[in-house]
Formats: C-alpha cells, sequence, structure tokens
C-alpha cells in the first residue's frame, strides 16, 4: 500500500499527462512534482499552455480522449485517511470519490453549469450523488450553500438559471457546489 506523511493530503509525483493520436502525442504535463499539506494553500503558476489545468484535471480524473495519463502517481489522502492514488482509479471509483472527497471550482462557470437546469437544482445534484437525502433537504441545503457563499437574497436567486446571474456570482455557485459535500480539508 501507497504511503505519504501524515501531514500530506495531496502528492503529485512525476505526473505525466499526454495526448496521443496516431501522427503524434503532445506532452501538456511532463514531470509534474508537489506537495500538498493539511492546512496549506497551494498556487500553481505558469503561462497560459503551461499545463495548469491539465495538471487539475488529470488530479481530478477529468482528462478526455485523446488524453490520459502516461505516468506518474497522484496521492490523495481521503477523510477516513485512506490513501488512494488517483491515477490509477477506475471511473466508478473516481465518480463516487469526486465531490464527496475532492473538489474543484472550475475557472468559467458558464461552461460548467448546466443552462438547462437551476443553480439551485445543481448543487442538488451533487449533494444526492453523494448522500441519501429528500427533496426537501437538497433544497434546503442548497440554499445553506448559496447563503455560505454569500449570494445576495440566496431564496429568491436558488431558482434562477446560470445566466440570469453574473460572472461572479456564477463563481460563488461553482464554489458552492464545490463544498456542498464537505470534501476533504
Amino acid at each position: 500500500m501507497t504511503t505519504l506523511p501524515a501531514d500530506t493530503i495531496l502528492s503529485v509525483r512525476d505526473l505525466r499527462t499526454w495526448f496521443t493520436t496516431k501522427r503524434f502525442t503532445a506532452k501538456a504535463v511532463d514531470g509534474v512534482t508537489f506537495d500538498l499539506k493539511r492546512g496549506e494553500t497551494l498556487a500553481v503558476v505558469g503561462e497560459s499552455g503551461s499545463g495548469k489545468s491539465v495538471t487539475s484535471l488529470s488530479i481530478m480524473g477529468l482528462v478526455s480522449k485523446p488524453g490520459g495519463i502516461a505516468g506518474g502517481e497522484i496521492l490523495f489522502r481521503d477523510r477516513k485517511e485512506r490513501v488512494h492514488d488517483l491515477a490509477r482509479l477506475t471511473p466508478k471509483a473516481f465518480r463516487a470519490m469526486r465531490g464527496r472527497e475532492i473538489a474543484m471550482i472550475f475557472q468559467e462557470p458558464m461552461t460548467s453549469l448546466n443552462p438547462l437546469y437551476t443553480v439551485g437544482d445543481q448543487i442538488g445534484e451533487m449533494i444526492a450523488l453523494h448522500e441519501p437525502v429528500s427533496r426537501q433537504e437538497k433544497r434546503r441545503r442548497a440554499l445553506e450553500m448559496l447563503q455560505h457563499v454569500e449570494i445576495p437574497d440566496a431564496a429568491n436567486r436558488l431558482d434562477d438559471y446560470p445566466h440570469q446571474m453574473s460572472g461572479g456570482m456564477r463563481q460563488r455557485v461553482m464554489i458552492a457546489m464545490a463544498l456542498s459535500c464537505n470534501p476533504s480539508r
């Protein structure tokens, strides 16, 4: 079993995420290594195209074909102190973990929020994926999350669609979704 120092919750070791076609291979991430300890904040900084987003998508198990993790480890300590190599999880295992144990706030909320559903329904859906809750409880918790991220008049905004909100408010909705299941740390 893979181990991590007790104070480390995420360790990315020699991560390589490549996009391969019949004609060429684009090495979007090639040898990224870092550790994140409890209570720390880590900023990943680099120029456009340097692999910041692909690194994050790799950690979250969201790299689409023709991309894939070509090597390395992504060691993550969950809330029960178990260590998982996210680079080797099955899609089913990752779906169970994503949102509950680990979450990501996407940079552009309009490409991440579904325009056909209210923001309250989308936050509630995240909660229902991981916890058996009633319709009323989903709505109550979605409202609580909108209040937590300081959406003005949250009770009335719960039934708004993403296009009815400003960019800043949509970003707060994404934060509310990421925090809705209390991901580890």
